[in-house]
């Protein structure tokens, strides 16, 4: 009896609904139709408030009809040429690369401890590719062992996910839902009518659709005071639905059937594991766990010891303003779980509804956008500007964006990218989104304004390129949202209003502990010289072990000059802009789309 004829008859026998006892003894019995359901993971790590897994997890109850075997396959689909983005083709740091690894085996710990109605427990599959191919091939290889093992059977094909609103993975969603029915149109036309595809708008508190409804034009409206006013006839964020606490047993074959290419190992005891740093091209040693108070531990776990941390803090949440906080503190000063939200290991309406909570216990607290309820009121904001804007990660083509010349060069942005610009602070808060792939939102500011149109006069897009791989809570319409604003692109158009890299951070931190912490060569630097220590005498630039030009680099821009001819520069690119929108007719488009070339700038 050769070897394949015994796979065929073990997977007949996982696969199939005759029972044992109606093979072997004629006796005819009713045979169940079968569900297969795919679960597709991407955001919403986790088992509380899920929606989408709530409703695969619940297809039984849904249909009603004991005569229906229903299977659940989990899957999480990582393509390692470019992991974790929502920009395509771009690839993220192991920084946030680990932090979505720690989510996925906290997420795969949760699965396996559901209970699976008497069979076996639930798991995490993660498949290696490209969702594009990854998906039309699961699913044919799914119908195709169905129709081998039990061709008569009446088996239906569910695909079901949490929609993202970041304009490149909706064109990814499209190209894969359009690839998969082709597919199944050519390859299993008998199954076109049994495939059902759900998706679910959860990840923000209301569904992007809904605002668009209440937007003029359907465009976003402008400031955030217009969009409070559309949040509030919104009504009630809704109520959180009921954790996830069963779910279907796994597809018996899954292992069986699926390529094994699919698998990032191919060894038989671990396929569709979720894969280490190492397969996915990283260096384990590039993770930092210095301080256990400055890093962050992915997965839905952490996210609620969080937000119990958070909950025991009452009047500190009643009496958050943003904008009050520290941006150089040595320990987060904000709740830290930004990140847990945008990957959703957190659900963005627990964290609205727990702070609903405190806000009751404490009347006189602080209010929309400063408060913590404001930064997720901004999310939304922010969202629904990537929402309904065209090229929105783009200064081309994007209507909301002025086109300024920014300069191209490289040598400049590295500087900035790798901490040696000269400037302490704004090197202190590189090496620290380096190492934990986390800065508060005023460093961002500070860094941000330093590469655009403070000093360096480098393009926005450069640099939320850079926080999209770093930041542990990039998030693409936030991250380029803030990147256009702090440019003074669009939304904020006070360019004259200029972070200084020096007096900014005196202003919380005047001993520079931040800048010690992050850059320890100047741990013995008098505080007088720590943010400008160009101005050391070299004696004391000797004895403290850092020459600048040597062991440090000098300023690579002289700030109060360079400062001040870029507001000239801005002033005339704003000129421009207001002359080409006088000049072309009126449309939709509240800023000019001409396209200005880069000058390459002869670094200093």
């Amino acid at each position: 009896m050769s070897f394949e004829f015994i796979k065929f008859i073990i997977l007949l026998v996982l696969t199939s609904n005759y029972s044992f006892v109606s093979a072997m003894t004629g006796v005819t019995t009713a045979r169940k139709n079968v569900s297969i359901a795919v679960y597709w993971f991407r955001n919403a790590l986790r088992l509380h408030d899920n929606p989408s897994l709530l409703h695969a997890c619940q297809l039984d109850k849904l249909h009603k009809d004991d005569h229906v075997d229903h299977y659940l396959c989990p899957i999480f689909i990582i393509d390692p040429k470019c992991p974790f983005a929502q920009t395509k083709d771009r690839r993220v740091g192991p920084v946030r690369a680990n932090f979505v690894l720690e989510s996925l085996h906290d997420l795969n710990r949760n699965l396996g401890k559901l209970d699976g109605g008497g069979k076996s427990s639930s798991r995490l599959l993660v498949l290696r590719g490209s969702p594009v191919d990854v998906l039309p091939e699961l699913f044919s290889t799914l119908m195709n062992q169905q129709d081998i093992s039990i061709p008569s059977a009446n088996t239906s094909f569910h695909l079901i996910y949490e929609k993202e609103n970041a304009l490149p993975v909706r064109e990814m969603d499209a190209a894969v839902i359009k690839k998969l029915k082709k597919k199944i149109d050519v390859n299993h036309p008998q199954h076109s009518d049994k495939l059902e595809i759900l998706s679910f708008d959860t990840h923000s508190l209301f569904e992007m659709e809904h605002y668009v409804a209440k937007c003029k034009g359907g465009v976003a409206p402008s400031t955030m005071g217009s969009f409070r006013k559309i949040f509030s006839s919104m009504g009630d964020v809704p109520d959180e639905v009921d954790p996830v606490t069963s779910c279907p047993s796994l597809y018996p074959a899954f292992e069986q059937v699926v390529s094994s290419s699919l698998s990032f190992s191919s060894s038989s005891k671990s396929l569709f594991t979720i894969p280490s740093l190492n397969d996915l091209g990283y260096d384990v040693n590039e993770i930092w766990r210095g301080d256990p108070n400055c890093t962050f531990v992915g997965g839905e776990e952490e996210a609620m010891k969080l937000l119990q941390k958070m909950k025991r803090r009452p009047a500190w949440v009643a009496t958050f303003e943003k904008p009050k906080t520290k941006p150089n503190a040595l320990v987060p000063d904000t709740t830290g779980l930004s990140a847990y939200v945008k990957h959703g290991c957190l659900s963005a309406r627990r964290f609205y509804h727990a702070l609903s909570e405190i806000y009751e216990q404490i009347p006189t607290h602080s209010q929309p956008p400063v408060s913590l309820h404001g930064q997720l009121l901004w999310r939304e904001f922010n969202y629904l500007h990537g929402y309904t804007t065209p090229n929105f990660d783009k200064m081309r083509d994007n209507p909301v964006a002025r086109q300024i010349p920014w300069d191209d060069d490289p040598r400049l942005l590295q500087a900035w990218k790798s901490g040696q610009t000269g400037f302490p602070f704004i090197d202190a808060i590189a090496v620290q989104l380096e190492k934990t792939g986390w800065i508060h939102h005023l460093a961002r500011h500070a860094v941000a304004c330093f590469l655009t149109r403070g000093d360096l006069w480098i393009s926005w897009e450069e640099g939320a390129a850079v926080f999209e791989e770093r930041l542990i809570d990039a998030d693409w319409a936030i991250n380029n949202f803030n990147w256009q604003w702090l440019s003074c692109t669009a939304h904020f158009y006070q360019y004259f209003r200029c972070y200084s890299p020096v007096a900014f951070g005196k202003k919380t931190d005047p001993n520079g502990d931040y800048i010690r912490k992050w850059l320890p060569q100047f741990k013995n630097y008098p505080k007088k010289y720590i943010f400008e220590p160009w101005k050391a005498p070299l004696n004391i630039q000797k004895s403290c072990g850092v020459v600048i030009g040597k062991d440090y680099p000098e300023p690579i821009v002289d700030h109060t000059t360079i400062s001040k001819s870029n507001m000239e520069r801005m002033k005339v690119a704003y000129a421009a802009a207001k002359e080409m929108a006088t000049s072309r007719p009126s449309n939709n488009s509240p800023q000019s789309t001409a396209q200005p070339k880069k000058k390459k700038r002869r670094s200093k």
